[in-house]
Formats: C-alpha cells, sequence, structure tokens
C-alpha cells in the first residue's frame, strides 16, 4: 500500500455558487506548492487513476464537476480516455498545439458526450477549430493588464462558449471580471487547492478484488463462472483441489471446473473461490485467513441452526467481515467495488437485519463477550458449540491450502 494525493481547487459560477473541482497532481500532501511535473502524460495518468480507482470520484468532488488536465497524447487517442463523461470537463493544455489528429481527437470525445475546456488560452488564429470545439475558455489573468483581458474577452463571447478567469487573486480583479461577464472564477482569492489523500491498492490487491467482484456478481451465471476461474490457472488447480478433497463433501472425483460449478451450486462455488482468491494472493498472516474462515463457517452454522433461508448468504458476509484488513482498505470503499446485494451491504456496515445479528454473534463469540453472544432461539452453550465446530472446521479449511 503507498499513499496517494490528489490536489482540488473549487471553480465558482457567476454567483458564487461551486461548480466544479479542478483536480490537480500532487507527489505529497503539500497543497499550497505548485507540483513539479517533468512528465505531463504520467501526471495526467496519475490523476485518472488515482480519481476514479484509488479514491473514487465520489468522494473527491461529490455531486459537482471534475476539470482534468489532458496532454496530447491522450487527446490525440481519445480511446486512452474511459471514463465516464458526465461529470468531466477535459482540458486541453497551453502547450497542445493545433493539428489533424488533435481535432480529430476532439471531435471523438465531444461525440462521446464529453465538455471541453482550454487551458489558460491567449487568442492565435491557429486556435479557431479548437474555439469552436470548446464549452469553456479558461483565461490566465495572473499578469494581464486589465485592456488586455477585455479585448480578449470581446473576441471570445461567442455563443454557446462560457469564459473561465483563472488565477483571480484580489478582490479589485474579481470586481473588473465580474464587470466583463465571466461565467466561472477560479484562483486564491476564493480558495486555495486543498488536497486529498487515499490508499492504492498494489497490483496484486486490484487483481485479486476484480476477481472477487467478477465472481461475487449476482447476474454471472455457470459458464461465466467457470471460464473466470479457469482464466486463473493457479485458482483453477486451487478450486479442483479442493472440490476432490473430503471437505467438499462431494463422493464423486470431480475434473473439470465446470462440473464442480454444476455440482457445487453457484453460491458454494462464490465462496470458495472468494476465500481461495484472497487466500493466494494475500501477504497477511495465515491468523487472518483462518479469522475469515472461522466467522464464515460461525455465520453459516448460525443460519442452519435457526433454520434460515441461504445460510450461503451468512458465509459470505462471515468472510467478508475481514476484507478491511486483508486488503488495506477501508470496508466502506472496497464495498463500493463490490456488487453485493443490499442486506449483505448493511449487515456488513450496520450490522443491521437478520445477517448482521449473527454476525455481531459471531464477533461476540470472538471477542468472549458473553454478554453480547446471542442469536435467535438459540442458547449460550448451543452457540459454544457451534462456534467451536467453526474453528475445528477452519483448520482443516487452512490444512488445504
Amino acid at each position: 500500500m503507498s499513499e496517494i494525493f490528489i490536489a482540488r481547487q473549487p471553480i465558482f459560477d457567476a454567483e458564487m455558487q461551486v461548480y466544479a473541482y479542478e483536480l490537480l497532481f500532487r507527489a505529497s500532501d503539500e497543497a499550497a506548492a505548485e507540483a513539479s511535473v517533468a512528465d505531463g502524460d504520467s501526471a495526467t495518468s496519475n490523476v485518472i487513476i488515482n480519481t476514479f480507482v484509488n479514491i473514487g470520484l465520489e468522494r473527491i468532488v461529490g455531486e459537482y464537476r471534475a476539470f482534468i488536465n489532458l496532454t496530447r497524447l491522450f487527446l490525440s487517442n481519445p480511446d486512452l480516455i474511459m471514463l465516464p463523461p458526465d461529470q468531466l470537463v477535459l482540458e486541453v493544455l497551453e502547450n497542445v498545439e493545433p493539428s489533424e489528429s488533435l481535432l480529430d481527437g476532439l471531435r471523438h470525445i465531444r461525440e462521446r458526450g464529453y465538455s471541453l475546456a482550454l487551458d489558460d488560452f491567449v487568442y492565435d488564429p491557429r486556435f479557431e477549430p479548437m474555439i469552436e470545439l470548446a464549452d469553456i475558455i479558461k483565461i490566465d489573468v495572473l499578469d494581464m493588464e486589465p485592456a488586455e483581458i477585455e479585448a480578449l474577452v470581446r473576441q471570445l463571447r461567442r455563443p454557446g462558449k462560457r469564459l473561465l478567469a483563472e488565477k483571480v487573486e484580489t478582490y479589485e480583479t474579481y470586481e473588473f471580471l465580474k464587470s466583463l461577464g465571466f461565467d466561472y472564477y477560479q484562483g486564491y482569492f476564493f480558495a486555495r487547492p486543498t488536497v486529498v489523500s487515499g490508499k492504492a491498492l498494489g497490483a496484486s490487491q486490484v487483481a485479486v478484488l476484480e476477481l472477487v467482484a467478477k465472481v461475487n456478481n449476482p447476474e454471472v451465471e455457470v459458464d461465466e463462472l467457470a471460464d473466470i476461474i479457469r482464466a486463473d490457472v493457479s485458482l483453477s488447480h486451487k478450486v479442483l483441489k479442493f472440490i476432490n478433497s473430503p471437505a467438499s463433501g462431494l463422493r464423486s472425483e470431480v475434473d473439470s471446473v465446470h462440473q464442480a460449478v454444476v455440482l457445487l451450486g453457484l453460491a458454494t462455488i462464490k465462496n470458495w473461490v472468494t476465500i481461495l482468491a484472497l487466500a493466494n494472493n494475500s501477504n497477511k498472516p495465515d491468523a487472518l485467513n483462518a479469522t475469515a474462515l472461522i466467522r464464515a463457517r460461525s455465520c453459516e452454522l448460525l443460519a442452519r441452526a435457526g433454520e434460515l433461508p441461504r445460510p450461503e448468504r451468512f458465509f459470505t458476509v462471515g468472510l467478508f467481515s475481514c476484507l478491511d484488513a486483508m486488503m488495506d482498505q477501508p470496508l466502506e470503499e472496497l464495498m463500493e467495488d463490490l456488487p453485493l446485494p443490499q442486506e449483505s451491504r448493511q449487515a456488513l456496515l450496520e450490522r443491521k437485519g437478520v445477517l448482521g445479528e449473527a454476525l455481531d454473534c459471531t464477533l461476540a463469540m470472538e471477542r468472549g463477550d458473553f454478554g453480547l453472544i446471542g442469536f435467535g432461539e438459540l442458547g449460550l452453550p448451543e452457540l459454544s458449540d457451534l462456534y467451536l465446530e467453526a474453528i475445528n472446521w477452519a483448520d482443516e479449511m487452512m490444512r488445504q491450502f
């Protein structure tokens, strides 16, 4: 795990309401300092990955729009931009020269529903085709004389084009710009950039989380699940090894992943693939894997003892209660990437519903907190026996790994 950073600076509309945030590359938590960017393509890639993968767009900007700087590489190759267009404004940096390949890329970007902004714009007739494609034109007013600003505004004030004044640093400048009718404002006079930080998952952790998400998709079907498992040779081997062990409960030998999925059923195989994926790729101590198994089995046994439907749901909740420790990331954030049913999410995050009650009971037994141990009509002796059974079962499973 490594700490990652994104700076954001608000952009205000003419009524001084937040309209959007510009997202800026930062290598540390120094919010005020300008980032030293030696490689623009790398900086753009970092902003995109950190925003959409590691931290999350909603956490950074909420319901507002996000302005993201794009280099020529991304603008000329729009297929590299695999981002949702609804909340984004893509900025064309001031050092990007117009060319046919660039203009083709910008047209394609517009066709895909993105808004375009021209950053730090200084007029040149060569930029006319770019002006026609842009929605917003940003003007750096910091070192410009009032007459220069006024002349540029007259030149750029066209139907459908909105003007954004950036690097506004004084009240007097703001009042002057307001008299010229700018649509948006950005600068230290309003707010300096602030840094949002988060933790980046390692490559193997990302792969595991993606696999777990695919496996636990409620719409996944037998053939698709078998294909997902077969795509990972190590995982396929472990699944077949488990299926042919006494622990699986099957009496006939299984020689294919597809047969394993059919015989065990989707719900059971999903849980086992999740366990094997997490255990196989975890650098955590075996004790953590064992804890996850104990919780999963305990929750399942509670459901069976209470004659509740679909006990495999309880197994999943118990298993995922350790996911934050396994992935070094808050459970709330991990849940955003996993297609679990609402009842399972509420059990994990809020301890709600009968699933949450089973997890609460299991955790109380784990802590030895006898005052909180309880589930349905089951008495303490029976609950203790079930938990001991879960421990013994988990020990046996760990020997299979």
